[in-house]
């Protein structure tokens, strides 16, 4: 059955953007619920747009569609259109091609039981490189994550052997390590220390200067500290978007100010 034309959307104008990636009417069903409805939305090519709202909106559904992870979830099912740059993900055979385009970081680090190094170079497995290769790209992608000089003497050793936060920008930096065009971040502070936070928060800011960045976030003072612009979702639509400043603004709508300032919606 078609769904009704949201009404709720509401995008606050600013200056035109190259999109890297844009959903249009995007519904999201797992089963027979609807997790996400009739999403039309861009994201720029540089920035951090946060996505926020409260447990159920539709948050990680709507990250986890954008490379496709959500496709091996038993009853999921996307209708509309989701493209990176002008391509639409349905077009990409290979699976592996759009996640190196897309990369993402989850909640709860997740590294593998082998040394530092490989498990930066873990995503580019199948790529030649000489060893020289090999190692200008680990330290690269480690100095990225701003974990290079915290572990370059002992990068044969565990991955395991790392403290939760070190975990976590050591997953970022494998991310980085197959040059993503776009980052997805999923709560990526929630289970780390709020020192281990502040480090990825700044090393957010300084990947959103040339990279597009989507992380979703339940922590609204890291929002007002780190992103360029705002995407609040509740039960499943759009309320409203916009650049930072205007959502935490005195000109946004009832609703965003309540949950920005409150942490409470009662959309």
């Amino acid at each position: 059955m078609p769904l009704a034309a949201n009404t709720y959307l509401k995008v606050v104008g600013a200056p035109e953007i190259t999109p890297a990636v844009s959903c249009e009417g995007v519904s999201v069903w797992m089963g027979e619920n609807c997790i996400l409805s009739r999403i039309h939305t861009s994201f720029p090519e540089r920035g951090v747009t946060c996505l926020v709202g409260p447990s159920g909106a539709g948050k990680s559904t709507l990250l986890r569609s954008l490379n496709r992870i959500n496709d091996d979830i038993d009853g999921y099912s996307l209708r509309g259109s989701i493209k990176i740059r002008d391509r639409d993900i349905r077009e990409f055979t290979d699976i592996t091609e759009l996640r190196r385009k897309v990369g993402m970081v989850f909640q709860r680090p997740c590294v593998f039981p082998r040394s530092i190094a490989e498990n930066v170079l873990f995503g580019v497995r199948g790529v030649k490189l000489s060893a020289a290769e090999k190692s200008e790209l680990v330290e690269d992608s480690l100095r990225r994550a701003v974990l290079w000089d915290e572990v370059k003497t002992r990068l044969n050793q565990s991955a395991m052997s790392l403290s939760l936060g070190q975990q976590q920008r050591l997953c970022i930096a494998r991310a980085l390590a197959i040059k993503p065009e776009i980052l997805l971040l999923d709560e990526p502070t929630a289970s780390i220390d709020p020192t281990s936070g502040r480090a990825i928060e700044d090393l957010v800011l300084a990947l959103g200067q040339d990279t597009c960045v989507i992380m979703v976030t339940h922590n609204i003072p890291q929002t007002k500290r780190i992103a360029d612009h705002v995407l609040f979702l509740c039960d499943g639509k759009i309320m409203e978007s916009g650049p930072a400043n205007y959502m935490f603004s005195s000109k946004s709508d009832n609703q965003t100010r309540q949950y920005l300032g409150e942490e409470f919606c009662d959309c």
